[in-house]
C-alpha cells in the first residue's frame, strides 16, 4: 500500500450560475488540480504527495481554495500560477505561502 507523506484536496466544486455562493469549480478548481497533478508527476513527488479532487470544502468566499494535510495548511484566492509557488515553498520545503493563507476568521 501506498502511503502519501502529504494530500493536497483541491475544491472542484460548481454550482449553478445563479447560486449566491462563488465555486471553485469555475474558478479554476479543476484546472488548478490538474497543474498540481502534472507538476507533482514531472519533479517526481508523485509517490509521496498526491493531488486529489474534492467537492465544496466550505470556504466558498476563498475560492479557488485548497487544503494540505497533515499540516492543516489553507490556501484560497489560488490561481494558475500560483501552484508551483505551493508546491516549491509549502509541499516541498514546509512553508506557508502567507499571500494565499486563508486565516480562520471566527
Amino acid at each position: 500500500m501506498n502511503k502519501f507523506e502529504k494530500h493536497i484536496f483541491v475544491c472542484e466544486n460548481i454550482r449553478d450560475k445563479s447560486h449566491l455562493k462563488q465555486s471553485c469549480g469555475r474558478l479554476g478548481g479543476i484546472e488548478i488540480r490538474d497543474k498540481f497533478k502534472n507538476r507533482l508527476r514531472e519533479l517526481g513527488l508523485a509517490p509521496k504527495i498526491r493531488a486529489n479532487s474534492a467537492g465544496c470544502l466550505g470556504e466558498c468566499k476563498h475560492g479557488s481554495v485548497a487544503v494540505i494535510y497533515p499540516e492543516g495548511r489553507w490556501y484560497g484566492k489560488i490561481k494558475l500560477d500560483d501552484v508551483e509557488e505551493i508546491i516549491q515553498k509549502d509541499l516541498i520545503n514546509n512553508d506557508t505561502v502567507e499571500r494565499l493563507e486563508v486565516i480562520d476568521d471566527k
